[in-house]
């Protein structure tokens, strides 16, 4: 099934609770998950120094909004968090109405950009009474830094199932036959064109 809610509306929550734009948002959840955001320098004044402890440096993100500092508290717990328990509660009525639920004991797999979301495993453990693990590329050859995360995930699991069922005699797939020379004749540049190269030396 679908669900109507994903990653790009935490990011729009960010950008309304925040009163930045989205692209500035983005930042921030990113800078988040991806641990850069450092302590904000805490105030001299004793009265203050509690409160600066939960606060997070912004300043290195260059916003266009020039936010210094914000609450960790509250981006992760008050607004980040909310929106992942409705995404992981949709999950769980979709696995219900699918006939899946209680039939995958080895948990659950979360691909894509949005996978990195800070807290993202946790809630969904707590929504969905299931282990649950980020999804990255395995049994690549010549994986660069760009491909390592679980936004390729699934692009690099459909080129390498492809490649699998090019090689098998059984399978019998004409969608697969052939990719090789296909991705070679898709009219690219720039950086499409590197992702492209990169994807054909996946294959045999």
């Amino acid at each position: 099934g679908v669900i109507p809610v994903g990653a790009k509306n935490i990011t729009n929550d960010l950008a309304i609770g925040l009163r930045v734009s989205l692209e500035s948002a983005e930042k921030i959840k990113l800078a988040l998950s991806q641990k850069k955001l450092s302590p904000s320098v805490i105030p001299e004044e004793k009265n203050k120094k509690e409160e600066g402890k939960d606060d997070v440096d912004l300043t290195d993100l260059g916003l266009p909004e020039e936010l210094k500092k914000a609450s960790r508290r509250t981006l992760v717990e008050g607004i980040i968090k909310p929106r992942l328990a409705e995404i992981f509660t949709l999950v769980g009525l979709e696995l219900q109405k699918s006939g899946m639920a209680g039939a995958t004991p080895a948990g659950i797999v979360v691909t894509g950009a949005g996978a990195e979301t800070v807290g993202i495993t946790e809630t969904a453990k707590q929504r969905l009474s299931l282990p649950v693990r980020i999804g990255s590329p395995t049994g690549l050859n010549g994986l660069v830094d760009e491909l390592q995360g679980p936004s390729s995930a699934c692009a690099v699991g459909l080129v390498l199932y492809g490649a699998k069922k090019e090689n098998s005699e059984s399978t019998g797939l004409p969608l697969f036959r052939n990719v090789s020379g296909t991705l070679g004749k898709i009219p690219i540049g720039g950086i499409a064109k590197r992702i492209i190269d990169l994807l054909k030396s996946f294959l045999p």
